[in-house]
Order: C-alpha cells, then structure tokens, then sequence
C-alpha cells in the first residue's frame, strides 16, 4: 500500500447532538472517495479507512494498522472544524505508530486555517481545496515547490504554493472508490429516508452565495461548477447495480438552483426507473410547482430548505438572500405535491433578540414544514460571522473546535449563552408537542419501523 486515507471519528459534539435529537446517522467522506478514485486511476495502492464508521479511536489506531501489516508512505486525513482535533489526534497516532510516513491534512478546516494546521508536528503537509490531484502529484513525487495547492514547512518556516485552479469539467473525474468504503455500514440521519441502503452523491461543487455563516465558498470556491446529468445518472447506476443502494441523498447545497439541469435530471432518473428513492437540499427560491412535480414524480420523498430567520432584516444581516413569501410558497407547493418539507432555522446570529426567535417558531408553526429543526449557530473559521466573532470578542473560547461541544459558541450583547439554549428547547417543544403535530405525524405512520423512530424523536425533544 502506498496511500492510506482516513475518515476521523466525530469527537464530542455529534455524540451531544445525538443524544438531545436522537438523530443517527452515519455518512462517507465523498471527498476521500474521489481522491482515492483519483489515485487508482494514476496507478497508486490506495486505502480508505473510515474510523468513524469503524469505531476506530486515535488511541486504538496504531493497534489497528501493526495487526493489519499496514505500512502506507503517505496518510492523508480530512477534517471539518466539528474533526479537527480528533484528526490531529489521529495524525499523531501515525507518526507514534508508522515514523517515516508522510501525514497530509485536507478537508473544509486545514484549507481555511492552513498557518495554524500547519504549525502541529504531526502534520508535513496541508491540501488546501480540492484535493483530487495535489495530492496526487504529492504522493507520486513531484517536487513539493511547484505543487499547487499545498502548504508545508521547512527549517522552522512556512510555505503556501499559489492555489490550485478549480476543476472545470466535473465529469472529468472518476467516481468515489465506493469499493474501498464500508458501504454497508452507512445510513442518514433517522426520519430522513425511505430505504436503505442509502449513499449520498453530489452534483455539484461551489457556491454564488455569500450567506455569513458559511464556509463552503471558501472551499469549493463561488464559481458553481456541474455533473452533467447524464454522468450523474452513471453514478446512480453504479451504486444500484455493484452495491444495491436504494436510497440517494442529493448534498449539494446548489445543484437545484441551475432549473434546466435539475429538470434534466428528474426526467433521465424517472426514464432510468432504477426505484431508488431520494432526497435533496433546496433554496426557497430555486423550487416551482413545475419542478416539484417533476421531482416526486422521480421517486423525491423530501427536501430541506434553509430558512435560518424569520424576521427580514435577520435575513439581510445573514445575506441569505430569500424572502419570507418565497419560503412560505415553497413549503406550500413542497407539501401540495406530498414531498417531505424539512426547515430549518438558526439561532444566534449577530443582531438576534428573543422577538427575532420568537418570530422564527411562529413562522414555523404557521406554515407547518413536516419537520424542523431550530440550531444554534456556529461560527466556523473562513466565515464571515467567525471574522466578527474574532474582532467583536464575540467567542467564549478561542479555537473552540479544538473541544467541541453542544450549544452557544459566541457571546451576543444581548443575550446569554442560556437565553439561547432555552430558546431552543423551547422551540422545539412547541412546534412538535401539541396535538395538531401529533395527529399530522400518525396519519402517515406505514410502519412499526416509522413508530419507532418518531417515538424516539419525541423522546429526545423532551430531553433537550
């Protein structure tokens, strides 16, 4: 093997999340996937291990590699601010066990904070962006200086080669090494799915958004770039037929905003008649009735839109650039057509009072979305909310990534870290304890499956 690639497991946080929401779900990193693809394709023994979905501790990892004989010359590991420091873990855990390899950080996190990711012993090198063919020509010997892309030291100093040019032809690139994932052991949070087993794909990469509170653009860059459906469709197909997936998760943020494509999509997914079934994320504003229909009639059970405020000028200060009718309309024509409408909001923000949440779980239980959820916000680092947390003094701990837990991150003028948990609690509670919600829930029980994970749901907001 010359490459090793790893999924950290989630440290604290999800464990948190868990328990108050009873959400359990357990997803792939696509990203190594394609990097892997990407490897095989050029010739190199590649290896994923997903630690998270294996229960493999950095405490239990260098056990786990000697009674595998397993000796990569390079270990690559992902990281979002929620992993950081179990990666960082897990990098010192490589170098315990494996001295001379090669350990290189990637991911959300090290591209946004490549001097401080940098800076761990651990760590040699950082793949900022996409990582599919940095890392390629990093483990296949090129000279480290003329590597777009990467970050790395040397003699006490730090280097940061000019940035890769994003990948234009998506289609260029091979499907995630699904083979080297344990496929089966993957499913989304519960209530989200209709059938497993279930993977997720994505369509599309960037965002022409600047919402402050996001850090996706600061990875994948705000020029949008998609799948073809067509090769999109090449994927589904694949994961039907090698690994008997009936379930697809859409995880792009964007890829229902380009309407021509999508419909392009719904219509070679109902022609295909794979009988999978789907769910997607969505905007308000990028949904008709027109579409809708296209989409249920290709098997889509359910959308999440993020709606994050219901008060205006929330909406303005977040740059979320939707309006409040435009929600209302897509929540209405999402349930009209029997598509699952899922909506979520954010608490937290800078300039939110209690009368600006309170508005939020109004709207909610005015227009009535199947599901919701009310978080907390987390200023991640490469956002702009994070920029003015920094400045403001607005974080109660400095790199509070490096031990995450549940609730407030940022110290708001007006309100304190308990004003906003309780708020929380309480939105919950009101939206989905009462009669009303109850009986809606019922009607559409097909299953003790269903009973049992609505009732566990319910348990969960009470204990929140």
């Amino acid at each position: 093997m010359d490459v090793l690639l790893i999924n950290p497991p989630w440290e604290q946080l999800s464990e948190d999340v868990r328990a108050k929401a009873m959400v359990k779900n357990l997803t792939p990193s696509l990203g190594l996937g394609y990097i892997a693809a990407v490897l095989e394709r050029n010739g190199v023994v590649v290896r994923i291990l997903d630690a998270n979905a294996e229960g493999i501790s950095p405490a239990k990892l260098p056990q786990y590699l000697f009674q595998r004989g397993w000796q990569p010359k390079h270990i690559g590991i992902t990281a979002t601010s929620h992993t950081i420091a179990t990666a960082l873990a897990i990098a010192v855990a490589c170098k315990k066990a494996l001295p001379t390899c090669t350990v290189t950080l990637g991911g959300v996190h090290p591209t946004v904070t490549p001097e401080e990711t940098i800076t761990y012993d651990a760590v040699d090198f950082v793949v900022r962006g996409e990582g599919e063919f940095s890392y390629l020509e990093l483990v296949t010997g090129r000279k480290i200086e003329v590597i777009e892309g990467l970050s790395y030291k040397r003699d006490g100093c730090q280097f940061h080669n000019p940035s890769r040019a994003l990948i234009a032809d998506l289609d260029q690139l091979p499907f995630p090494a699904f083979h080297l994932m344990p496929v089966a052991k993957y499913h989304p949070t519960m209530g989200t799915y209709r059938q497993l087993p279930a993977m997720g794909i994505i369509g599309s990469r960037g965002c022409p958004f600047n919402c402050t509170y996001c850090a996706s653009p600061a990875f994948w860059g705000r020029q949008v770039r998609f799948r073809s459906a067509v090769n999109i469709l090449e994927e589904i197909a694949l994961l039907v037929k090698d690994f008997g997936i009936r379930e697809i998760q859409l995880l792009d943020d964007t890829f229902t905003i380009a309407k021509n494509r999508f419909r392009e999509f719904c219509a070679l997914l109902s022609e295909a008649d794979f009988r999978i079934t789907w769910s997607c994320n969505s905007r308000v504003d990028s949904v008709d009735d027109e579409l809708l229909k296209l989409m249920k009639a290709a098997g889509c059970h359910s959308i999440s839109y993020g709606i994050e405020s219901a008060d205006e000028e929330m909406l303005e200060r977040i740059k979320k650039r939707i309006s409040l009718d435009q929600a209302r309309t897509a929540i209405a024509l999402t349930k009209k057509h029997g598509i699952t409408c899922r909506a979520s909001f954010m608490f937290g923000n800078p300039g939110e009072t209690l009368e600006t949440m309170q508005k939020s779980v109004q709207f909610a239980m005015e227009t009535i979305p199947d599901f919701v959820v009310f978080n907390i916000i987390r200023p991640y680092p490469g956002t702009e909310v994070y920029e003015w947390a920094c400045e403001m003094g607005g974080l109660m701990r400095e790199k509070w990534y490096m031990s995450p837990e549940s609730g407030a991150i940022m110290r708001l003028p007006n309100l304190s870290r308990q004003d906003l948990v309780k708020a929380q609690s309480q939105a919950m509670r009101r939206f989905y304890v009462r009669p009303r919600y109850a009986f809606s829930r019922v009607s559409r029980l097909r299953s003790l499956k269903d009973i049992q994970m609505y009732l566990e749901g319910f348990m969960g907001i009470l204990r929140a």
